[in-house]
């Protein structure tokens, strides 16, 4: 739980998560009361169902073995436009000095780390297909993949920038920890544009160029193409997303350090849903992606714990073998492949 409560410091500080180390649902429009408790949980460890919130159905589909894939260096986010291609990106471990390293995944096996000549961690990546990424790190810099290379690093911030979503090659917007947002229109990026009064923004989506939903730890903000909205809180203070995915206009999901869930149905978001308590203790989630509004993958870092949605409801936790560590980020280009880094060496992949 300490190692929890520093990671939910840390993005409410403003140093953001990165940094430191439809057939939904219906929703409802009121977010700020008490999480709802829908089930009690499984043992710790236990692969059977039983996540609070869940329902109590095992979620299907098998993890790969972890695959040291980045020696000496933290992966810190993951971006797959298919199951033939995803780009992981790495960061600092603290002894490393080689970090701010792209690789890529064609479908059988992961390339070499290249260096991407950033001065800082990468934190963040996204791709939007096979021919376009954009990824950012915690010194202020951009860089974009077009044509097979990488740009020069672009320093586009003063502040550090924590996450980016790509809706396409002339779309995608970055957020910083000082709750400014940057847009990218093909060929080069806006100056930060300040959203969140300095409220340290963690989490970006965005489906298309006239919808993002931006998290910063306790609200989330979203941009209809032309401005964003004031914060909505989601949870109670302190206890909102960390991690959102939009794959349409009309459905998003988030999670949070507590171990709740949000839906949003294009107009209103969900009450919290706590997901993933055992025996009372929260067991909360660090990641969320979906391929549709019947399809997401969540999960946690600490706890090595996953789960997915199938337009109605959340399946129980599900404990993830093979691998020593719980995954920081994943992404699933579809409801039958996700691919996941666990925020130190390691790469897995999943098959439903």
């Amino acid at each position: 739980m300490a190692a929890r409560n520093a990671l939910l410091a840390c993005a409410l500080t403003g140093l953001g998560l990165a940094a430191c180390g439809s057939s939904s649902k219906p929703a409802s429009s009121s977010a700020t009361g008490a999480p709802t408790t829908l089930a009690s949980g499984s043992t710790a460890g236990s692969s059977s169902p039983g996540g609070s919130g869940s329902s109590g159905a095992s979620a299907s589909g098998a993890w790969s073995s972890a695959q040291s894939i980045d020696p000496g260096n933290e992966l810190l986010s993951v971006s797959c436009s298919s199951a033939t291609n995803c780009v992981a990106v790495d960061g600092l471990s603290g002894t490393s000095t080689k970090a701010g390293n792209a690789l890529t995944y064609d479908g059988s096996s992961w390339s070499k780390p290249v260096a991407l000549g950033s001065p800082a961690s990468l934190v963040s990546v996204s791709c939007p297909s096979a021919t376009f990424c954009a990824t950012v790190d915690n010194g202020g810099s951009a860089f974009t993949l077009k044509g097979g290379s990488w740009t020069a690093a672009t320093r586009v911030d003063p502040s550090q920038l924590q996450a980016v979503s790509c809706a396409s090659a002339s779309f995608c917007v970055a957020v910083d920890n000082s709750g400014g947002a940057l847009t990218w229109n093909g060929s080069k990026w806006s100056a930060p544009k300040a959203v969140a009064n300095e409220v340290g923004f963690v989490a970006v989506s965005c489906p298309s160029s006239s919808l993002c939903v931006a998290a910063d730890g306790t609200a989330v903000y979203t941009y209809d193409g032309t401005s964003w909205s004031p914060a909505h809180a989601l949870g109670a203070s302190g206890s909102g997303p960390v991690a959102v995915s939009c794959p349409t206009a009309s459905f998003c999901a988030a999670v949070g350090l507590d171990g709740s869930a949000y839906t949003y149905n294009g107009s209103s978001w969900s009450a919290p849903t706590k997901l993933d308590v055992v025996n009372g203790v929260t067991l909360g989630l660090d990641g969320v992606s979906c391929a549709s509004s019947s399809f997401c993958m969540a999960v946690s870092s600490e706890n090595s714990r996953w789960l997915t949605y199938n337009g109605n409801a959340w399946s129980s936790p599900m404990m993830l073998s093979g691998a020593g560590n719980g995954l920081k980020s994943v992404s699933c280009p579809s409801a039958t492949f996700c691919a996941g880094v666990d925020g130190m060496t390691d790469a897995l992949t999943w098959h439903g």
